[in-house]
This record gives C-alpha cells, sequence and structure tokens, in this order.
C-alpha cells in the first residue's frame, strides 16, 4: 500500500466572555504545522475575536492505494 497525504483541516475551540463556546473550522492547512505554529494562530484568533483559545483538533486526509505486485 502507498499512503499519500491530501489535505489537512483545523478545527478550533474558543469561548466567549460569557463562557459560550465557539467552534471555527480551517482548511489548507501545512502537513507539518508545528505545536508553536498553532499556538500563536490560537493567540491570533483571541487578537481578532476578542475570545478565548480553548483548543485546536488537526484532521489530517490520507489516501491508501494498492501497489502493483512486481
Amino acid at each position: 500500500m502507498k499512503k499519500t497525504w491530501l489535505k489537512a483541516t483545523l478545527a478550533v475551540l474558543m469561548t466567549t466572555d460569557t463562557d459560550v463556546k465557539r467552534k471555527q473550522s480551517f482548511n489548507a492547512i501545512a502537513q507539518d504545522a508545528t505545536d508553536e505554529q498553532l499556538a500563536d494562530f490560537g493567540k491570533v484568533l483571541e487578537t481578532l475575536t476578542g475570545n478565548d483559545f480553548v483548543s485546536a483538533n488537526i484532521t489530517n486526509a490520507y489516501q491508501y492505494t494498492s501497489t502493483p505486485a512486481a
């Protein structure tokens, strides 16, 4: 089997000042996004929205193809 990376999506959870939870999704995330980059992105979102960053979840999508027998 051959494993090929296709895409990554990011789901960010934030809370408002009234403790309402908000979830936002982002597409076209780099395959090798680091913890530091995600934390920095959370800080940017906090600045833009005024909400508190809680967590980030990355989902990677792969394609598996069979390799022909030699």
